[in-house]
């Protein structure tokens, strides 16, 4: 299971990595563009979206959506390693015209509130974000990734994370990428 994971992380991220590498003429239109409010790229992610805090989940702007985008989707995972990447957070099917997501979405497989957007889960957990809680004492990268897909997903909300992860690589067109680092303090009550 652990090397079928890793392989299709490396294809997942052979994938997103060329996606965003084609060259810009003075013709293209500027580049897909996502930044969230709550922190930038390099930043240390605000205990607020981890389970040190209220675990909520991050909001963020989209700007300059490619065509021919059906929908937008976010996918968030931490690095733990080569054989270790555990993805925390799936969002699919949110529409191509969104201009913002909210922090704090509910946890619920769809949400109307994004036009019937759906969320993945880790089971036994609920659908939505569950919140980062890596090993203590070290930092751990975070990837929150917004994709343009060329279709909605067929998923189901509540499908599990790994599986829609897949689905969302599938249906790639661009993508683009925040990556924050967070320590979780290594004496906790969590």
């Amino acid at each position: 299971m652990r090397r079928r994971h890793f392989v299709q992380t490396l294809g997942a991220s052979a994938l997103v990595g060329s996606a965003g590498c084609t060259g810009q003429s003075d013709d293209t239109a500027p580049a897909f563009e996502v930044s969230s409010p709550a922190f930038s790229s390099g930043d240390e992610l605000p205990a607020r979206f981890t389970c040190d805090s209220d675990g909520v989940s991050p909001p963020f702007v989209i700007e300059r959506v490619p065509e021919p985008t059906a929908a937008l989707a976010v996918t968030a995972e931490y690095d733990g390693g080569v054989f270790s990447q555990p993805v925390f957070w799936t969002l699919w099917n949110v529409p191509p015209e969104t201009e913002r997501i909210p922090a704090g979405l509910h946890r619920e497989p769809t949400l109307d509130m994004l036009g019937g957007a759906r969320q993945g889960t880790q089971p036994p957990n609920e659908p939505g974000y569950e919140p980062p809680c890596p090993p203590a004492g070290q930092p751990y990268e975070h990837r929150f990734q917004v994709f343009a897909l060329g279709e909605k997903l067929s998923l189901e909300g509540g499908t599990e994370q790994e599986q829609a992860s897949e689905a969302i690589a599938n249906a790639l067109i661009a993508s683009t990428r925040i990556t924050v680092d967070y320590t979780h303090p290594a004496a906790t009550d969590s």
